[in-house]
């Protein structure tokens, strides 16, 4: 009994490098590397964020130049949990784009996480549209939860399907 114990995280991470690869095999989707335009100025990753009132705000953050993808996601997800647009617990496990332009974001758990449904919409378009704001050669997201597409997070949102920029929740 003890030596299961000890191991027991060696095989969650098993399971989980079998998922990602599964899926990767399955989908049979090329990565292709986000590409950036190229130009002197700083470079900088936008944020949406819920006003409070339905709709969401923005706000720019200046970052590096070349830095590498997982590096920006990480500063949109800081972001993100700062402004209180996704949950503190929630981790980006990894992201791939397709050549299709699909930037598949893959999360914890924790997205599942309840909550109202109000929240539901601004919570999830403030992810998709930072993200594809963030990587310009990009044209939709597809959010999986521990390797899986899922068909909603708590009923209102159909997200089984990759997700485009919604202009329509943006501040006047």
């Amino acid at each position: 009994m003890g030596t299961y114990k000890r191991f027991r995280p060696a095989y969650g991470l098993i399971i989980l490098a079998a998922i990602v690869l599964a899926f990767l095999l399955l989908y049979d989707r090329p990565v292709v590397p986000v590409l950036r335009p190229a130009g002197d100025g700083p470079e900088a990753v936008t944020i949406f964020f819920p006003d409070g009132r339905g709709k969401l705000g923005k706000k720019m953050v200046e970052v590096q130049k070349n830095m590498s993808n997982k590096a920006r996601a990480d500063i949109i997800f800081r972001e993100l949990k700062g402004a209180r647009s996704i949950p503190d617990r929630l981790r980006l496990y990894d992201m791939a784009v397709g050549q299709d332009g699909v930037l598949y974001l893959n999360l914890s758990k924790e997205f599942m996480d309840p909550g109202s449904p109000g929240r539901e919409v601004t919570m999830v378009y403030s992810l998709v549209d930072s993200f594809l704001a963030s990587f310009p050669n990009t044209k939709s997201v597809q959010l999986l939860v521990e390797g899986k597409a899922v068909y909603t997070r708590s009923g209102l949102l159909y997200i089984l399907e990759p997700l485009q920029f919604n202009k329509e929740l943006l501040e006047d």
